[in-house]
């Protein structure tokens, strides 16, 4: 239930504190007086769209802020969100000049989703325009659970929804890599094929292109070791190094056996014998192994060429990036070879998902059409008390194939409000007037399993008289169980009413202000007057509205 109101610097609204109390309120005004602006700042603090325009004129920023008795849902919630729980629940929103908004539950900063999540735990906010819910599945399905009771199978349902969605998303993304061309599978096939030619698993590519750079240069280098072997070996007539080596040698032992220090000397060249005499040998044998292989060239010319055009070809520098590739491919061709298998599956966890969505569809759907029954017989009750005894009213649920998140049922409302009439969609025969009674009816029917509070604006739209004075009596029934506030313009809604508001327009050194006042005693007499008869206040209209006051 709200307890309390407080508004400062919303709209026309400089400072505001009301106080609410279970029952029935009245809140009445002329039209533009603000009722809206009081009931846009509560829809505000529950979680509404917040816009700069709600802030004041030359104010930085405006609050808003309710306190309600704590409902047990509501002190779940708050558990659950591991949110202090006070003795009063408290909803704050402020919104700056610059549309920066921030929400608090019980002075914690909350997100303004789970501010509306909350809110949509303690008030039913009826606005002018809301007589069209009637006619949203959404809405209708809502009311149907309400009065089943089905929280254990809506669960269940949408349980099995959300496995029969992954299910369908499955063999989409399965059924798009189907419809992929062949092709893709061929060039697959190619590129592996490709990469299969160069042995990249079997081959020492370093190797290779060591032996291939040999065999490019293999004249040069059995040139350059010719002129070396040449030089320290040859017959020729130029100079032999290894006849100058040993020459010197011969002339170093003779100068040693005159001078026997040298000796030393003698013995470093002769060490210097052998390794002189394996150099010539290696050289001559090195050059005798290095040969032409114009045969063995052209391969690996060959192969190396492919290797560089791949590389190229898939932005690849060595190698091991073309052996990860290779394996990167085998993957999407075992992928695309398992695919035919995986389609079945998928189709087939499709249809078991289905089937158990369809049965707990079912099952939802017939418990729903046992609480349309009930429902269309209170309604039916309440409209017989607004003077609509000859109404019809009729939930048809059909499946349809398509299911969705509510359920497998389409809703249509039908409605006939004479006797004789036929029975039709609600949307194409309903008269304003009509549509107002049947959903007070709808919120009646509700009041024991809806919201602590409900807010009626207007609901009485487009009804006068008698029927006016049952809506009345009707919301004051309500009232027995829940909490409602009713902006009206009807004078036997106001008269019905527990307690009784004001709303008016003030200006004041040119700034216009809106102002909510109790009334009590005379001032409810004279307001309920000004309803009847308007401006101009006569004594018939004060009896009347004493005689209102009095019937209650």
């Amino acid at each position: 239930m709200l307890k309390s109101l407080s508004i400062t610097n919303y709209a026309l609204i400089e400072r505001l504190d009301l106080e609410w109390s279970s029952g029935l309120t009245a809140m009445t005004g002329e039209t533009g007086s603000g009722k809206s602006i009081v009931l846009g700042a509560l829809g505000l603090v529950l979680g509404d769209r917040a816009e700069v325009t709600a802030v004041r004129s030359g104010c930085p920023k405006c609050t808003v802020e309710a306190a309600f008795h704590v409902p047990e849902i509501a002190e779940n919630w708050l558990r659950q969100h591991e949110l202090e729980i006070w003795p009063e629940l408290l909803l704050r929103r402020e919104v700056t000049d610059q549309g920066r908004s921030r929400a608090f539950v019980n002075d914690t900063p909350v997100s303004v989703a789970q501010l509306r999540a909350i809110g949509e735990m303690l008030v039913d906010m009826h606005g002018q325009d809301s007589t069209r819910l009637m006619l949203r599945r959404d809405h209708q399905i809502r009311w149907l659970d309400a009065i089943g009771q089905h929280q254990p199978l809506i669960e269940t349902y949408q349980r099995a929804f959300k496995t029969f969605k992954t299910a369908q998303s499955a063999l989409s993304a399965i059924e798009l890599e189907r419809s992929k061309p062949q092709t893709d599978r061929d060039y697959l096939d190619y590129q592996l094929e490709e990469l299969a030619t160069l042995e990249l698993g079997s081959t020492e590519w370093g190797t290779l292109k060591d032996e291939l750079q040999v065999l490019e240069n293999s004249t040069a280098i059995q040139e350059q070791l010719h002129l070396s072997w040449n030089a320290l070996a040859s017959d020729s007539d130029e100079i032999n190094v290894l006849n100058a080596w040993s020459q010197g040698k011969k002339h170093l032992i003779q100068a040693a056996n005159l001078h026997p220090a040298l000796n030393e000397l003698v013995s470093r060249m002769e060490s210097l014998d052998v390794e002189m005499k394996d150099l010539v040998r290696d050289l001559e044998r090195a050059a005798d192994t290095v040969e032409s292989n114009p045969a063995r060239l052209q391969t690996l010319q060959r192969r190396f060429h492919d290797f560089q055009r791949i590389c190229s070809k898939h932005h690849a520098e060595t190698a091991a990036d073309l052996m990860q590739l290779e394996k990167s491919l085998q993957e999407q061709l075992e992928r695309t070879d398992g695919l035919e298998g995986a389609y079945k599956n998928a189709q087939n966890n499709l249809q078991v998902s289905q089937t158990a969505l369809m049965n707990c569809g079912t099952e939802l759907m017939k418990s729903r059409q046992v609480a349309a029954q009930k429902l269309e017989t209170e309604v039916l009750r309440h409209l017989v008390q607004m003077k609509m005894p000859d109404s019809v009213l009729r939930f048809e649920l059909t499946a349809v194939n398509e299911p969705d998140g509510l359920g497998i049922e389409r809703v249509q409302l039908m409605f006939s409000a004479n006797p004789g009439a036929q029975v039709a969609p609600l949307e194409l025969i309903a008269s304003g007037g009509e549509k107002s009674r049947l959903m007070l009816a709808f919120k009646a029917s509700q009041t024991t399993t809806g919201l602590p509070t409900i807010i009626l604006d207007e609901i009485d739209t487009g009804v006068s008289g008698d029927v006016a004075d049952k809506m009345a009596k009707m919301m004051r029934l309500m009232a027995q169980n829940q909490q409602v506030i009713s902006i009206t313009h009807l004078p036997q809604v106001a008269a019905q009413a527990d307690h009784h508001y004001q709303v008016a327009k003030h200006v004041s050194d040119q700034i216009t202000r809106t102002v909510v006042t109790k009334l009590n005693g005379e001032e409810r007499v004279l307001e309920i007057a000004a309803l009847l008869s308007g401006e101009t206040i006569s004594e018939a209209a004060r009896a009347n509205a004493q005689a209102l006051l009095g019937s209650r």
